[in-house]
């Protein structure tokens, strides 16, 4: 039934609760996980050095491999393999494309993520799964 699980990860909390959440159902099912982390792109301003803003940018996307890498450790050690994905660009629209593309049986996910103040005018990541994913959507708190 619920073969095909994934989790989008932000770092925060909830999102490894989320995570543990999908290694106990993946346990009990024999599902395959796969966590995605969505890096948003950048705002960049006006930065004369090309090295400094290289540099960002490339500290940036380590600390992002990082949340992925925390993840396949909390499944290493539960006995768990999972497939881990890091893409960018807008993450409510890339995970719903991702949904579709990879026909996902549900998605495990934290219900309010890191960004408190993009989600008070933007409205959040979680409730734009919600609302349009085509699969049944877990939302953990």
């Amino acid at each position: 039934m619920f073969s095909k699980i994934l989790v989008p990860v932000d770092g925060s909390d909830n999102s490894y609760r989320a995570l543990d959440a999908a290694l106990f159902l993946s346990e009990k099912l024999g599902s395959n996980i796969t966590v995605i982390h969505v890096m948003e792109d950048v705002p960049v301003l006006y930065i004369e050095s090309q090295k400094l803003l290289s540099e960002l940018l490339e500290n940036y996307k380590k600390e992002r491999k990082d949340i992925l890498s925390k993840c396949s450790e909390i499944a290493t050690k539960k006995g768990v393999t999972i497939n881990t994905v890091l893409l960018q660009g807008n993450p409510a629209s890339i995970i719903l494309d991702f949904i579709k593309k990879e026909k996902c049986d549900i998605v495990i996910m934290g219900s309010r993520g890191m960004g408190k103040f993009k989600e008070i005018i933007l409205g959040s990541v979680s409730s734009r799964i919600v609302h349009h994913s085509s699969c049944p959507v877990m939302l953990i708190r």
